[in-house]
C-alpha cells in the first residue's frame, strides 16, 4: 500500500514539475510573434442545425471543414507557414454542430481538432484553439454574455470547456486555450454592451473558463490562456437602437479572473480599425493611420500599463484581401495598400511586445492546395517589418 501511495505522489509531483516549467504568459507572447489564422475551416457552420450542409451534404468531418470554401488542412500547409518565418497558427473552432443534445463532443469531430493541432504543434509553431462561432450575433450563438441565462450558458460553456481541456491537457506549452472568440450581450450589441450586466456576464464566464481549464488535470495546472475582451473589441463607435454612441468600455472594463496559476494569462482583442477602410478600392490615408496608432495607445493605457500581454487575435485587410468582396478585382495597388496597412500593424505591436495573428488572406482556397501565396506582399510585409521590429 505504501508503494502504491509512493508511486502516486512521484506521479503527481512529475506532471505538477511539468506544469510548472511551462513559460509564463509574457515569454510566451513574445514567442508567439506573428501568426495566422485557418480561417473558415474548422469554425464552419450554418448559424442553425438544419442549415445548408445538413440538408445537402453526409455532415462529415470533411463536409462541415469545407462548407466555407475552404479545402482541407494539411500538414503541407503548416509547414510552409513555419518554413515562411510565421510562429503562431490560430484555429478557430466551432463547437455546436458537432454536440449531442447532452453537449458531448462528437468524437470524429475532436479526432479532427487534434490532428489539425498536431500539424501546426509538429512544425514547431504555437497554436490558439478556441470556442469561436458559437458566440457572436446568430440565433444559433447559444454563447451570450447575458446574466439572465448565466447559469444555463455557464453549464454548457463549462461541460464543453472540461471535454477541450481534458483531450489536450497532456500537451505542452506551445498549445494555448482561448475560452471564445467574439461574445456580445442578448441584445447582439458590438463594441459596446446594451445590456449593463453583459460585463460581468464575460468576467463570471471567464472565471469559469480559467477554473474549469485548471481543474483538468495534467499540463492544464499551468497552460497559457487567452481570454477577449467584450466582442473582442478595442472601443470605438457603437449603435444602440439608432443612437451612435464612444465607448472604450470594451478594454476599461477587461481584467483578468483569479487563477491558481501566476502570470499564465494573456489579453486578446481583435483589431479592424479603421473599419471598412479598404473597401472599395479606397486607400490608406493618414486620418487611418492617426487612429491606427490611437489604437495602441489605447493598448498601452487599458492593457499594457497593467501588465497584461496581449494578442491580437484577429487583423487584416478584409477587402483588400478578397475575404469581403467588393466592386471589381483587386488590383495590384489594392495589395500595396493591405501591405502598407500590415507593416503599420506589425512595426506598432512588435515593438510593444504584442503578438499579432492575420486573419485568412495570405493563402486562401486553392492556394492552399498549391501551397502559393494568396496575397505575397502581404506576407512579405509582414516577415521584413516583424523581424526588423524585433531587432531594433
Amino acid at each position: 500500500m505504501k508503494t502504491i501511495i509512493l508511486t502516486l505522489v512521484m506521479v503527481a509531483t512529475s506532471m505538477t514539475t511539468i506544469a510548472q516549467n511551462f513559460e509564463n504568459a509574457h515569454d510566451a507572447v513574445s514567442h508567439m510573434g506573428i501568426g495566422w489564422n485557418l480561417g473558415n475551416t474548422l469554425e464552419s457552420c450554418n448559424y442553425d442545425k438544419e442549415g445548408l450542409i445538413e440538408r445537402t451534404t453526409d455532415c462529415s468531418v470533411r463536409a462541415y471543414e469545407t462548407a466555407w470554401g475552404q479545402p482541407q488542412a494539411t500538414r503541407e500547409l503548416m509547414h510552409k507557414m513555419a518554413e515562411a518565418g510565421f510562429k503562431t497558427i490560430r484555429v478557430p473552432v466551432t463547437w455546436y454542430p458537432h454536440m449531442d443534445a447532452e453537449d458531448n463532443i462528437d468524437a470524429a469531430w475532436m479526432d479532427r481538432v487534434e490532428e489539425v493541432v498536431n500539424y501546426v504543434l509538429d512544425e514547431g509553431m504555437y497554436c490558439v484553439i478556441n470556442v469561436h462561432h458559437d458566440a457572436g450575433d446568430k440565433p444559433s450563438c447559444w454563447l451570450k454574455a447575458d446574466m439572465d441565462r448565466f447559469d444555463e450558458i455557464n453549464s454548457r460553456f463549462v461541460k464543453l470547456w472540461q471535454q477541450i481541456a481534458t483531450r489536450f491537457n497532456k500537451y505542452g506549452e506551445r498549445l494555448i486555450f482561448e475560452g471564445w472568440g467574439e461574445i456580445i450581450d442578448k441584445y447582439g450589441a458590438w463594441i459596446f454592451p446594451k445590456d449593463s450586466l453583459a460585463f460581468e456576464a464575460c468576467n463570471r464566464l471567464a472565471q469559469s473558463f480559467v477554473s474549469t481549464v485548471r481543474h483538468s488535470g495534467g499540463n492544464n495546472a499551468s497552460r497559457n490562456l487567452m481570454l477577449c475582451t467584450y466582442s473582442a473589441a478595442t472601443g470605438g463607435y457603437y449603435m444602440h437602437d439608432g443612437q451612435v454612441g464612444y465607448s472604450d468600455g470594451a478594454l476599461a472594463e477587461f481584467r483578468f479572473p483569479e487563477d491558481s496559476a501566476d502570470d499564465h494569462l494573456i489579453a486578446s482583442v481583435h483589431s479592424y480599425i479603421p473599419w471598412n477602410w479598404d473597401q472599395n478600392h479606397a486607400r490608406l490615408t493618414e486620418k487611418h493611420i492617426e487612429e491606427i496608432r490611437q489604437t495602441f495607445e489605447k493598448f498601452d493605457k487599458y492593457i499594457l500599463s497593467r501588465n497584461m500581454p496581449l494578442v491580437i487575435g484577429e487583423y487584416g485587410a478584409l477587402f483588400c484581401d478578397g475575404v469581403y468582396a467588393q466592386e471589381g478585382p483587386i488590383t495590384d495597388e489594392d495589395q500595396e495598400e493591405g501591405a502598407k496597412y500590415t507593416r503599420l500593424m506589425v512595426e506598432e505591436g512588435t515593438k510593444r511586445g504584442i503578438s499579432l495573428l492575420y486573419f485568412m488572406g495570405l493563402i486562401d482556397k486553392e492556394d492552399r492546395v498549391r501551397l502559393e501565396w494568396s496575397r505575397p506582399k502581404t506576407v512579405e510585409a509582414i516577415i521584413e517589418t516583424y523581424n526588423k521590429a524585433k531587432n531594433e
